[in-house]
């Protein structure tokens, strides 16, 4: 059978290669990619990236743009940045021992600094323009600085399992409004059937409008992640293989069912890195915000379905500074219904948005500090994750099965030269 070598050195069969690919993608689809071993920016994290970050370099060859050029000399201009970009591609990788054009399988400094400062040597070279290498070396920094952190952590996978999750959470939103509706109502109906409210919203500007929300809404974004770490570290332990086994095999994994040697309880996977905890952090925050996030939408629906039929325009004009003549131009449609006129306006929309924003902070202390709200919103997150590092301790055990079954057969083939040296 074909042998390989995996990241971390040990020889692997070809269907243990594969079988340990197949882990490790699924990782990646569970929006945990750090629970891969040995996992490294140079050979996992921007060689996956590499097709996006190639496409970029190419298309940053237009830098050579410039209004020296027009018409085929623009052209000429732009075919030869495009061939100077190439030369500098096939020359690194003739030296990295690569086909000329390949995608790299190791990005390091070199193909890091050829992306960085290639395509901004062009407008240099064929512009005469220094300020242009300047601001597009700085994009191309930033630029890969964020295309690292968002294939490092697995945020597209992450995206699409949280837009699974939004699916799975609105199905299930009956019972999340059963639970957190009528404490939020009770709270929320006070400020929503307040004069002074409706003054404060009237009084806004759109800008400070926008920044009080934010700052309400980002205080209950921070409740959640106080409460992550603690959570974080309570997920990776485990008592028995067992568990460890039932977990990995019925979570979806592409686990191998094989026996195994024995398996020594208590479980003693890899203790969790700093960025591995990270990873889990962002994981479990963004299913809770997801909660969060869809509380608010309904309570503001409600409120704004609500206060199209308590506060009509004769209320409105006597808790704001409205006049008959102004009324009209904050009002974004107006009806009649069952021979009263309905007005949706802009003070409505604000005071659902503030109600929305307080509920949403409400709902998030709530998560942390009510046991009855953590074991039914927060248990699902924390069950996934613990799937996944139940996997990985197995995966990971598995590892260190090949590396040490490698290790015994090199030192008895070490031996065995030994012994036949010793007889001649």
């Amino acid at each position: 059978m074909v042998q390989n070598q995996n990241a971390t050195g040990q020889n692997l069969s070809g269907s243990d290669r594969l079988g340990q690919d197949a882990v490790e993608r699924w990782f990646i689809r569970q929006g945990l990619p750090h629970a891969i071993h040995d996992y490294a920016a140079s050979t996992d994290v921007l060689t996956r990236a590499a097709p996006f970050l190639s496409l970029v370099f190419l298309l940053e060859a237009t830098a050579s743009f410039g209004d020296q050029f027009s018409g085929w000399s623009q052209a000429l201009v732009f075919v030869l940045a495009v061939a100077v970009l190439l030369a500098g591609v096939a020359l690194l990788n003739t030296y990295r021992k690569r086909p000329k054009f390949a995608l790299p399988n190791t990005i390091g400094l070199a193909e890091t600094a050829l992306f960085v400062f290639g395509p901004p040597f062009l407008p240099l070279l064929f512009l005469g323009d220094g300020s242009g290498f300047l601001l597009l070396a700085l994009f191309n920094i930033v630029l890969l600085g964020v295309t690292y952190m968002v294939v490092s952590f697995g945020m597209i996978p992450m995206f699409r399992s949280g837009a699974r999750h939004i699916v799975r959470e609105v199905g299930g939103l009956g019972r999340l409004m059963l639970k957190s509706l009528p404490l939020l109502l009770l709270f929320a109906t006070f400020l929503f059937l307040n004069a002074e409210m409706w003054q404060v919203a009237h009084g806004f500007t759109p800008v400070f409008y926008t920044i009080s929300v934010g700052f309400v809404a980002a205080i209950a974004f921070v409740f959640l992640a106080l409460r992550i770490p603690a959570e974080t570290a309570s997920l990776a332990g485990f008592d028995t293989w067992e568990d460890v086994c039932h977990r990995a095999f019925t979570c979806g994994a592409p686990v191998e069912t094989h026996k195994r040697k024995a398996l020594h309880d208590p479980p003693k996977p890899d203790p969790l890195a700093w960025v591995d905890r990270l990873n889990i952090g962002v994981l479990l925050f963004m299913r809770q915000a997801v909660q969060v996030f869809l509380v608010a939408m309904v309570i503001g629906a409600f409120y704004i379905l609500f206060g199209l039929f308590t506060v009509r325009k004769e209320t409105i004009l006597q808790w704001t500074e409205l006049t008959e003549a102004t009324f009209a131009d904050r009002s974004i449609y107006e009806m009649v219904l069952f021979g009263t006129e309905v007005a949706l306006t802009w003070e409505l929309l604000a005071v659902s948005g503030f109600i929305a924003a307080f509920s949403a902070l409400q709902f998030s202390v709530s998560l942390i500090t009510d046991d009855t709200y953590r074991e039914e919103f927060f248990n699902d997150a924390a069950n996934d994750v613990r799937n996944v590092l139940a996997v990985r301790a197995l995966y990971l055990n598995d590892i260190y099965a090949h590396e040490s079954q490698s290790d015994e057969r090199n030192a008895d083939e070490r031996n065995s030269d030994t012994e036949g040296d010793g007889s001649k």
